[in-house]
């Protein structure tokens, strides 16, 4: 074979099967910059605070950046294929960029719903465009190693941007400034955008047709009627919203039992979930998927509620560690597992069904923990209530090993 130009895709059925690949490696490098402008908002809570924002309105405008996502993003489903998931991308990081510049203006709850508003429509079809194009860069055999180091790139910014954002805050004048500053981080995401669209466009010539097809409503209807599709969504619902409440009520508590750099608990968690899902991604492929993860929530059920009861930092980062190494597990086998029980046409879709799920458990965790805490219940029930949701998870995800089962059967 001859040698080809560096902005071609290789799409013979060999290079089909590899999983490290120029355009797997801008996908991730994408995901990480857009991330990056989600994360810094781990203290968006503590920031409202400071602006004199009532408590009531504290948990909605929290909630309101994945609510618009969790609007959205079944509309975009249906019109997103591999031949424009580059423009959703391009179009998605233009708002996102916007809505960070304008935080700092923002001090009032009209303005700072507005912008949010627009935050979470640039952030949805950002993260959608990523999926659709991801999908057709994806081995088979390899979706749950793919998904681990997927989701790897979408925590390396929760590891690394709150610790830096509390260095940071000193030399700033307020939340607000700290978030626009994360504006300029889209620039290189611009310019990789260049040449994953060659490549991207290249694939979609190769493919069959109905691999490039949107999905008809009629499929559409199917994947909300199927039971293993349904069970996974809600999985991720739930462990999802759990997630939200750990996020954004962590450094509050933190603060509260004595931590210098209350970032340190998403540095300490992200930190293992990214080194277990780089180091075990071959293991991913090869365990039983939904035993895994049963038995991942139910111990997440148990970890999450004794955050209340760490009284020193320390015990707090042994906990961090663990939980991190729960997450690592959950996200990329819940992928890989709907990657599987999809069919070709409906893998894009059925993704981003997953998304719609992590949209509304970012929007309910934050406002149920808004409620809990402006009825002043503390910290005690607020990951109490966390546990409960990874058992409602485990719950979920237990009869899937017999739906997946019965498919090969068919197959």
């Amino acid at each position: 074979m001859s040698a080809q130009e560096p902005d071609q895709p290789r799409i013979d059925s060999a290079a089909d099967q590899k999983l490290l690949s120029f355009e797997f490696a801008a996908i991730c490098a994408i995901s990480v910059l857009a991330f990056c402008n989600i994360s810094i908002f781990y203290g968006f809570y503590s920031y409202l605070t400071e602006l004199g924002i009532p408590p009531a309105w504290r948990g909605p405008l929290l909630a309101l950046e994945p609510l618009t996502a969790l609007v959205v993003r079944p509309f975009l489903g249906r019109y997103l294929s591999l031949k424009n998931g580059v423009q959703f991308m391009r179009a998605g990081m233009a708002l996102a960029t916007v809505s960070l510049l304008c935080y700092p203006f923002a001090s009032t709850i009209p303005v700072l719903a507005v912008v949010r508003i627009l935050h979470g429509l640039g952030f949805v079809t950002v993260v959608a465009g990523l999926m659709g194009t991801l999908m057709a860069f994806l081995p088979r055999d390899k979706s749950a190693q793919g998904f681990g180091l997927f989701s790897a790139t979408i925590l390396l910014p929760y590891a690394i941007m709150p610790p830096f954002v509390e260095m940071l805050l000193p030399h700033l004048s307020s939340h607000g400034q700290a978030y626009a500053l994360a504006a300029p981080l889209m620039l290189p995401a611009f310019l990789l955008l260049v040449p994953l669209g060659r490549r991207s466009r290249a694939r979609a010539a190769v493919l069959p047709a109905s691999h490039l097809e949107r999905p008809g409503w009629s499929e559409v209807r199917l994947a909300f009627k199927s039971l293993g599709v349904m069970l996974l969504v809600t999985a991720n619902f739930f462990l999802v919203a759990a997630h939200a409440i750990v996020f954004f009520f962590m450094r509050d508590f933190a603060a509260g039992i004595g931590a210098v750099n209350p970032g340190a608990f998403f540095t300490c968690a992200n930190a293992t979930t990214i080194f277990v899902r780089v180091l075990g991604g071959n293991l991913l492929n090869r365990i039983d998927k939904v035993r895994t993860l049963l038995a991942t929530f139910l111990g997440l059920g148990i970890l999450v509620p004794l955050f209340a009861h760490a009284g020193k930092p320390a015990a707090l980062l042994g906990m961090a560690a663990l939980y991190g190494t729960g997450m690592a597990l959950t996200m990329p086998l819940i992928n890989s597992s709907m990657f599987n029980i999809s069919c070709p046409r409906l893998r894009a879709y059925n993704a981003n069904l997953l998304m719609v799920a992590v949209d509304a458990g970012f929007f309910v965790g934050p406002f149920l923990g808004g409620a809990i805490m402006a009825g002043e219940l503390g910290h005690a029930v607020l990951f109490g209530i966390a546990g409960a949701l990874m058992f409602a998870a485990a719950l979920c995800v237990r009869p899937v090993a017999r739906i997946m089962a019965e498919n090969e059967i068919q197959k």
